[in-house]
């Protein structure tokens, strides 16, 4: 049986790290991926994440410890982008705009993972995509 790896898209980074805006099964469902190695992010989504704070769109006090405590409880894995993450953004298709979320695309497809989104302009891409 092959094992789902998962990237998650930022805003379901916030919601299930702030346990927010989600079900107790979401919140569940990926604490146990998170265990079993299967749950990245991006560093590109911690960058868009302090840009929120920054226009004070998000409210986390301390963004410094708030990512520490994250990678402490959680387990979950930071993916950097490549280089050739960074340019298969550019080569997809335009149907989304935001170069966060075309960043996210791009990282997924490399890396084989589900991205967890709820963003329907993502689901135009030729991209495995989830929500629970």
């Amino acid at each position: 049986m092959k094992t789902e790896r998962y990237l998650l898209d930022t805003h379901a980074l916030i919601f299930w790290s702030l346990q927010e805006k989600v079900s107790t099964d979401f919140i569940d469902f990926f604490n146990r991926e998170c265990a079993q190695g299967n749950v990245y992010i991006s560093s590109v989504s911690i960058w868009e994440i302090a840009l929120l704070k920054k226009k004070r769109k998000i409210e986390i006090s301390d963004l410094h410890e708030w990512v520490k405590d994250l990678m402490v409880q959680s387990r979950v894995k930071v993916i950097k982008p490549t280089v050739f993450d960074m340019i298969d953004s550019t080569l997809l298709p335009d149907h989304h705009k935001d170069p966060f979320d075309r960043l996210l695309i791009a990282q997924a497809k490399n890396l084989n993972t589900k991205l967890v989104t709820r963003d329907e302009e993502i689901h135009k891409y030729e991209i495995e995509t989830c929500w629970r």
